[in-house]
């Protein structure tokens, strides 16, 4: 009987989210969960490093012992899903912090639609002749015909679309016709005038989060905007974790992965669209995609290797990638549709970097200006009109939930701004406006502040043995107690609290920031007095408290006037080029101009990371309105 049960799996039942697998012998929980489409937090995909995964399991299994798990999680029969494997049929519950809930997805974006409108598709209204026993050409020559046209090329679907939508609309419609380079194609015909209505699309893979935009062709309007966690995410946190998962067990699974998100997004918007209009709007009414995303996400959509982006050079398949049709790409829009990617600087500097720049304009600018996308990895661009450099620090995932005992996502129960009282109790916004469950990046950022502002921490961020209750000895040095564990979400009744290695993970992560803006700095040869401007990009960048960043080191201390919060970069830039081909050709230039700089083998780089340190740097006189001495440490 044993034996007849191991060939046929075990049952694995997910309560509450009512959802049931059956998983083969030797597979682990977080392998059932990923088979029932339950979204749970696996930031190292399964190699039980980080944590994350957190379940109550009951019924017959086995789970490898952990130091990631707390003595009170272990008494309350917590495992992580990664290293459980089912013996029997079982129950399990994911805790609330373990999964991925609803994100707070930046998709405000700038508002600029371009003069004039010129996307790659259009549509054209065309009376035809009808056919006669005196002229009997064949339908698609006599369109040539009435169009002036010695021949032009037609998808094969639209060719079959053609014979009844010309009788249909009574020797009269519109055809669609689509190209990135070269004569356009007719990829779709209508029946009588449908000129009224065109739709693209744009899209930001991010690492994290993936945003589709649905726009109007003609008008330049967003019609709607769909956004959702990427899924590759239960294959890893970071770009790296996944092309180690690429490397492991292909590109097929995360290529499928990206794609899905993108659709999910693509339905959404139609059936909204649909909604609002009392017209169903058909897939096939999209014709354009402009995608923009790192060099990493780019190469997972196309479904080309990162093996050699991984590894020093960092050498990416293709900077450019070649005009891919959507079908090509499986994407949920008019398979004849042309797509746009993007091209990518480096293996770390990607398509994303580009949209951020045109949506800057600082492409445009005689003026010296910064710009700062804060993710997994920090990317910074230092230059203007004449010039660009940039450059990719390994940041790491700290300010995204990773690393930090007390981090999640910006997602629901995620504290995302946060102040310390007199009494170093604490106040807090919530996402989502519930009991607390961990803090994300912009939190963390106000909480290093208020730590260090309030005497909790000192300059190295190591905390200070106050005997005030809120900092307390732990197994890896002191604690600080953000919340008291009654308050928070979940049923937990551990306090919420912050350590000095997690306090180190996050001065690493502000410390590359700062030191990759001060080596463009001294590489061009120019100082903080000539910036005109710093444009931060991204999600947490939106969120962030300026002064906060500034006050721990992460941002220069520049006038506040200076800094410019251009939203979701990316996803506006990828926007102005699917309506303009002159903002194309911006996009091509701006690739064209930017120099790249690696970090990894700089050892000025080396040096400014271990000067920024501390809090706010090694040298307060860089940061005269944080209230430093002005000496060094």
């Amino acid at each position: 009987m044993a034996g007849e049960l191991a060939r046929r799996g075990y049952k694995v039942v997910f309560a509450p989210d009512r959802r049931e697998v059956v998983v083969a012998e030797g597979s682990t929980v977080l392998d059932a969960c990923q088979a029932a489409g339950i979204p749970i937090d696996s930031v190292c995909d399964g190699k039980g490093k980080c944590g994350r995964c957190k379940v109550r399991i009951t019924g017959s299994y086995s789970a490898d012992e952990s130091a990631l798990l707390t003595e009170s999680e272990r008494r309350e029969g917590i495992v992580l899903a990664c290293l459980a494997k089912p013996q029997g049929d079982v129950r399990v519950h994911v805790l609330p912090r373990s999964r991925l809930t609803r994100h707070q997805i930046l998709t405000t974006t700038v508002e600029e639609v371009p003069e004039p409108i010129t996307p790659w598709s259009s549509k054209v209204f065309v009376e035809v002749p009808e056919a006669t026993l005196a002229d009997n050409t064949a339908d698609m020559e006599r369109l040539m015909r009435t169009l002036g046209k010695r021949s032009l090329s037609v998808t094969l679907e639209a060719l079959r679309e053609l014979p009844d939508a010309i009788r249909k609309g009574g020797w009269k419609v519109t055809i669609t016709l689509s190209g990135l380079s070269g004569e356009p194609e007719i990829v779709r015909v209508d029946p009588g005038d449908t000129r009224s209505r065109l739709l693209g699309i744009a899209v930001d893979i991010g690492t994290t989060t993936v945003v589709v935009e649905l726009v109007d062709l003609l008008s330049g309007k967003v019609l709607g905007t769909a956004s959702d966690y990427n899924r590759q995410i239960s294959r890893g946190e970071d770009v790296i974790a996944r092309m180690m998962h690429s490397e492991e067990k292909g590109v097929e699974e995360l290529s499928s992965l990206a794609k899905e998100t993108i659709n999910s997004c693509i339905a959404s918007l139609l059936a909204g669209e649909s909604a609002r209009s009392g017209v169903e709007i058909p897939a096939r009414d999209i014709c354009s995609a402009s995608v923009a995303g790192n060099t990493v996400m780019t190469h997972f959509f196309a479904g080309l290797s990162t093996n050699h982006v991984r590894l020093e050079p960092y050498v990416p398949v293709a900077h450019h990638l070649p005009q891919q049709s959507a079908g090509d790409l499986s994407l949920l829009m008019n398979p004849a549709g042309k797509v746009l990617l993007f091209p990518s600087r480096a293996g770390y500097v990607g398509g994303d970097i580009v949209a951020d720049v045109l949506a800057s304009g600082m492409h445009r600018s005689k003026n010296l200006s910064l710009l700062i996308d804060v993710g997994t990895n920090g990317e910074v661009v230092l230059g203007g009109k004449e010039w660009m450099m940039a450059c990719s620090c390994s940041a790491g995932p700290a300010f995204e939930g990773a690393e930090v005992s007390c981090g999640m996502r910006a997602m629901e129960g995620a504290i995302d701004r946060m102040r310390i009282n007199d009494d170093l109790s604490t106040s807090y916004h919530v996402i989502g406006d519930g009991a607390p469950l961990g803090i994300c990046g912009s939190g963390l950022i106000d909480l290093i502040s208020e730590m260090f502002t309030h005497g909790i921490i000192d300059r190295k961020a190591r905390i200070q043995e106050l005997g005030d209750g809120r900092t307390r000895p732990s197994e890896s040095g002191l604690e600080f107690v953000v919340e008291r564990g009654p308050k928070l979400g979940g049923g937990g009744a551990a306090d919420m609290v912050i350590t000095d290695a997690d306090l180190q993970n996050l001065i690493r992560t502000k410390a590359a920031i700062y030191g990759a803006c001060a080596v463009l700095l001294r590489k061009t040869g120019e100082s903080l007095e000539d910036l005109s401007r710093v444009f931060i990009a991204g999600g947490f960048g939106y969120h962030l408290d300026i002064e906060r960043a500034i006050s721990i080191g992460m941002f220069p201390d520049l006038p506040r006037k200076k800094y410019r919060f251009i939203g979701n970069g990316a996803l506006g830039g990828a926007r102005l080029a699917l309506l303009s081909k002159k903002r194309r050709k911006e996009a091509e230039d701006i690739f064209e101009r930017m120099t790249y700089l690696e970090l990894s083998v700089d050892n000025e780089f080396y040096d400014e990371f271990s000067s920024s340190l501390f809090l706010p740097h090694t040298d307060t006189s860089k940061f005269p309105s944080v209230g430093g001495s002005g000496g060094k440490a």
